[in-house]
């Protein structure tokens, strides 16, 4: 397990709040678990989601009651993307706790997490646009690191990039 990043009242979430991103084999308990996502690849091309709400992001969202988180991330990675994937391997997860409990809050508290898996893509069927996203497109490095996302997240893009790239 190593922490990649720390936050104190992160934008867009309930204050008091912290996150913490860590990189790690092992799955936080699966109650807590509200998302999951992958970064998946194609040779060393990063597979990215065109959101209607976000722009390019990489796939993945919550998981619905009965999935479990990798059935979610399947489930999401193909209606955003049309990709399949060989052996999804968790890469990590995001920790958000909150310190005040809003009220009507539907998510676990004070700790639920965000869980990412990295995988190889092994086939793109046609992308079908949906309400939510309006394309898929495959990033090389050098165009993957000016996408918000990774940004944010260069640990995770670099540690999925580099296991893809030893599992060849």
């Amino acid at each position: 397990m190593k922490i990649i990043r720390e936050e104190k009242d992160v934008k867009g979430l309930p204050t008091p709040n912290e996150t913490q991103s860590v990189l790690t084999d092992v799955l936080p308990r699966r109650e807590l678990i509200t998302c999951s996502f992958v970064l998946a690849f194609q040779e060393d091309a990063l597979l990215l989601t065109n959101l209607n709400e976000r722009g390019w992001d990489i796939p993945g969202g919550h998981i619905e009651p009965g999935e479990t988180p990798i059935e979610a991330m399947i489930r999401e990675l193909y209606e955003e993307t049309g990709a399949i994937i060989d052996s999804p391997q968790v890469l990590g997860y995001e920790r958000i706790r909150l310190y005040n409990k809003p009220e009507n809050y539907k998510y676990p508290y004070p700790d639920s997490y965000m869980v990412f898996y990295w995988a190889r893509i092994i086939r793109l069927d046609e992308f079908q646009h949906t309400f939510e996203s309006n394309g898929r497109g495959l990033f090389g490095p050098e165009d993957a690191c000016k996408v918000a996302w990774v940004k944010e997240n260069p640990a995770f893009y670099e540690e999925g990039l580099r296991r893809t790239a030893n599992d060849r």
